[in-house]
């Protein structure tokens, strides 16, 4: 693993932070685990928190999870703490181990519930004066660093990439009308599984005909029928990171209208695949993509952003859209999405991912889709 732990520490000096504590889900057995944490620490389980001094690399885990740290975060350098109890009084055993009475802690806002944070406020209240910490929100110190990604991240997330491509073409190649959405989403799941992955990394969107039309639809028990436009929106999880990949195409006969939305997509993905670089901000790369769509006469129906960083989340930064001021630079990863979506008619949203090398992307993803043409490139 490269050296986070130093970055981290140099991120904690910049804010004037003693301390950095990533704590994660209270106690999440369904997978949903401290992206932050784990890109710290290495621990994969759902229940712990991490704390970070300029000296020392503490994990605080209960007994669950003790010899699975040991395997998993002692080997880069994190003393393995067992602590008792919820969020109130693990804290303040942490802070007692790591000796930071009357330091400065910065919390990890995204790893930490409203409730927690109530917590940590009552154990710090509860401590006698002269060993209270002050405790304060942490700047997106990891967040930051997670955004561009190491040789080794980029391999793993190939691999993750890899699996959906081979998926998609599976279940692409099975799919005939009268198979209803859900049959479909389960055999995303099962083709996930059988190309190599450790499962799909959100839950999949199938939606046909008009149902396309919301970007996020859920699939239902209706049956997918010839002619009308066909949305996949799927994922592949595989050793902790994700990768996200939309095809839409129709079955039978291409009819006029699915064609000219199509091809407006097409083009605009095209335009920003070709045109985004480093130094842009995410709502220049946004607009590269809306442009081409605003002048075909669709401008209000892309109203999401164009795209998201890809990582051990399924979305993290950097966020290319509208509003977005991130500034993208050489070695993030993030998917390019533009759709349109009809109400009444249906939807198309073509979605690779990419990765910024020498200021140009180059695309990562590479399973099989229609070219204006019709045909499958």
């Amino acid at each position: 693993m490269d050296d986070r732990l130093g970055r981290v520490r140099a991120g904690m000096a910049e804010a004037g932070l003693d301390a950095l504590y990533v704590a994660g889900p209270v106690d999440d057995v369904f997978g949903r685990h401290s992206a932050n944490r784990r890109y710290l620490s290495g621990f994969t389980g759902s229940a712990g928190a991490a704390v970070v001094t300029g000296e020392r690399a503490i994990l605080a885990v209960d007994f669950r999870y003790v010899e699975q740290a040991e395997r998993e975060s002692a080997p880069l350098g994190f003393e393995v703490l067992r602590i008792v109890g919820r969020e109130r009084r693990s804290f303040a055993e942490a802070v007692r181990y790591a000796g930071l009475a009357g330091k400065k802690i910065g919390l990890s806002r995204a790893d930490l519930s409203y409730q927690g944070f109530l917590a940590i406020e009552e154990a710090v209240s509860e401590m006698p004066a002269a060993e209270r910490p002050e405790v304060v929100p942490a700047p997106l110190v990891i967040e930051k660093l997670r955004a561009r990604k190491s040789v080794a991240e980029l391999a793993a997330l190939q691999r993750a990439i890899d699996a959906a491509d081979r998926a998609m073409a599976l279940v692409q190649a099975g799919i005939e009308p009268g198979e209803t959405e859900r049959a479909v989403a389960l055999a995303v799941e099962r083709a996930v599984r059988e190309c190599g992955g450790d499962g799909v990394s959100f839950e999949t969107i199938v939606a046909g005909g008009a149902w396309g039309a919301m970007p996020h639809a859920s699939p239902r028990n209706e049956p997918i029928r010839a002619g009308e436009p066909i949305i996949i929106d799927m994922g592949s999880r595989l050793d902790g990171y994700c990768s996200d990949l939309t095809r839409t195409f129709t079955l039978g006969e291409t009819p006029p209208r699915f064609r000219e939305v199509y091809e407006i997509v097409y083009e605009a993905q095209r335009n920003a695949i070709e045109r985004v670089e480093a130094g842009m901000s995410g709502r220049d790369a946004h607009d590269l993509a809306a442009s081409v769509i605003e002048t075909r006469g669709y401008g209000e129906q892309f109203g999401h952003g164009l795209g998201h960083g890809v990582g051990l989340e399924v979305h993290e930064a950097p966020y290319l859209g509208p509003t977005s001021e991130d500034t993208l630079e050489d070695g993030m990863v993030f998917t390019i999405e533009p759709g349109i979506y009809v109400p009444g008619w249906g939807g198309v949203r073509i979605e690779d991912v990419v990765v910024l090398e020498n200021g140009r992307a180059r695309v990562l993803s590479h399973a099989a889709k229609l070219t204006p043409a019709g045909v499958q490139s």
